[in-house]
């Protein structure tokens, strides 16, 4: 790589950059963000000889350079991950479980969830130590399925190993730690091999809608449109609401708001949300 492009982006390139970005995953860079974007392009030049940012640009636009688009994407995404991440959404979570699980009409009804930013896996798993938790051996006799996607085919690489590092567990009580992993001779924490194979993880991109018509039960959507602007976000929110059930239930990021954010949503609490019941609703605007 010329040395010259050892620069950041300059504010021309940052913006096209952005608006690629922007036009694949509906993913927001900040300009604050420039050195951190510059950085992580530089990585991809060094990896394939590029020499520089517009040409690497033009290369990820074309038709026939699938693969390294994906590996742009890999690269420019924040994939942080631990187990039992904001307690209060698991709370809520556990206790809507067993609620379930006492309603004699609901009981035996299969159960289906997905975890829309999964990352590394850690949340998809802790979905299921706590349906463990709850429903005990064999979920009860319930059927159990849990999808796991994101943008990133590295991470969810990562997440069907289910392999962790020590500090992804810093959050799980020992006790859990001990009844659901094994430590390998590498130091990493095994999950349970019987509950994963209870984990679909596949790439999907929140801009486009769910294919295969599966509709489901409860949705995590935590900690990701921090990265969209207020229209990805509607974007995400309609598809969101397509594949959910009435009744079902949507839990976002602490940080998230939705505040003026137009969606068909009922607010139950902090960043939990449910599909109205009833007939289909206008989008709305939270106030």
């Amino acid at each position: 790589m010329n040395a010259r492009m050892e620069r950041d982006l300059n504010r021309e390139e940052f913006q096209r950059y952005h608006d690629v970005i922007y036009k694949i995953a509906g993913i927001h860079y900040p300009t604050e963000k420039l050195a951190l974007l510059s950085n992580r392009i530089r990585k991809r030049l060094r990896a394939t000889s590029t020499p520089s940012f517009d040409i690497y640009l033009a290369r990820i636009q074309q038709a026939g350079e699938a693969v390294e688009q994906q590996a742009f994407l890999d690269s420019i995404t924040t994939n942080e991950t631990y187990f039992f991440r904001c307690q209060r959404h698991w709370d809520f979570f556990k206790t809507w479980i067993a609620q379930r699980a006492a309603d004699a009409t609901k009981r035996r009804e299969p159960l289906r969830i997905w975890s829309a930013a999964a990352s590394t896996g850690a949340e998809a798993f802790t979905i299921l130590i706590v349906l463990h938790q709850v429903l005990g051996t064999g979920f009860g006799g319930v059927q159990v399925e849990v999808l796991g996607t994101d943008l990133s085919s590295q991470v969810l690489e990562e997440a069907r190993r289910g392999a962790f590092r020590a500090y992804a567990l810093a959050q799980t009580p020992p006790p859990i730690v001990k009844q659901y992993f094994t430590k390998n001779d590498k130091d990493d924490f095994l999950f349970d091999r019987t509950l994963a194979r209870c984990v679909t993880f596949q790439r999907h991109n929140l801009m486009e809608p769910l294919l295969g018509g599966r509709m489901f039960d409860f949705v995590f959507l935590r900690n990701v449109m921090i990265y969209f602007d207020g229209p990805s976000r509607e974007r995400v929110l309609r598809h969101m609401h397509a594949v959910m059930r009435p009744g079902s239930h949507l839990i976002v990021g602490e940080s998230e708001s939705l505040l003026s954010v137009k969606h068909s949503f009922q607010y139950v609490k902090p960043s939990i949300f449910v599909k109205p019941t009833g007939a289909p609703t206008a989008p709305r605007v939270t106030a």
